[in-house]
């Protein structure tokens, strides 16, 4: 990934411990970029000695605002910020209908999955703001673009807020020299998948994927990469599907 102009540019990575997160970090990073990432504990992957880890819980503001002030205590600017948190919340459970979710549980998702880009972004916006240079991305999923058996009405709602969201932000803050978009994986082989059995991943994905392969983190990362890079300079307000083929049906 060297040659794609990351040599001197500090990026903030929320939700760096683990899965697409981890393998977000470990490419910036070897491209040359000064990494800060945000996780609730110690990584569970193993990552590049120098990137610096924020203990932070992205569902508080507070901490959103005291990762951006971390960052920027590097030299004073934050070029990219990847916001990448988003899982279902306690108690959320894939299979479970609509009319049986408790608001808890729906406003848990809705904190875990919406509310923490929405955070993410109101921290990042500021310095990048001052500077009248930034690059966003925001990391959603195939669940907020098509309707997936294996995602809860929360967990779709919050995905597809997100990339409404950043198609709406997208739009208001490219005058002032700051590119946001969107990547959506499809289903993506995180630890957290690694978990299931071989042939029920396998099943899933020739369920879900024209491919038949489901994606991987790297993949996801080269996109998130290309994505804040200077080749898509003039790449405002996109979703990117990475997804073996899942939104073309």
């Amino acid at each position: 990934m060297s040659g794609l102009g990351m040599e001197g540019r500090t990026v903030l990575i929320t939700g760096g411990g683990a899965g697409i997160g981890a393998q977000t970090v470990r490419t910036f990073h070897a491209a040359g970029a000064t990494v800060y990432f945000t996780a609730r504990r110690d990584p569970t992957e193993e990552l590049p000695a120098d990137a610096r880890l924020i203990i932070a819980d992205a569902t508080k503001e507070e901490d959103a605002f005291a990762a951006v002030a971390t960052a920027l205590s590097h030299n004073g600017r934050l070029d990219i910020a990847i916001n990448n948190v988003g899982n279902l919340g306690e108690g959320d459970v894939w299979d479970r209908p609509l009319h049986e979710t408790p608001l808890e549980v729906w406003d848990s998702t809705m904190r875990q999955s919406l509310s923490t880009c929405m955070l993410a972004m109101k921290a990042a916006l500021p310095p990048m703001i001052a500077r009248s240079s930034g690059v966003i991305v925001n990391v959603a999923s195939l669940a907020g673009m098509r309707v997936a058996r294996f995602a809860s009405p929360a967990y779709s709602a919050a995905k597809a807020g997100v990339i409404h969201l950043s198609r709406k932000s997208a739009l208001a803050y490219a005058p002032m020299g700051i590119r946001i978009n969107c990547v959506a994986p499809g289903v993506t082989l995180t630890p957290q998948l690694q978990l299931l059995d071989k042939s029920e991943r396998d099943g899933i994905a020739k369920e879900l994927h024209p491919s038949g392969q489901l994606v991987t983190t790297e993949e996801v990362a080269n996109a998130i990469f290309w994505a804040a890079s200077d080749r898509s300079a003039s790449m405002i307000g996109h979703v990117i599907p990475i997804d073996g083929g899942w939104s073309a049906l």
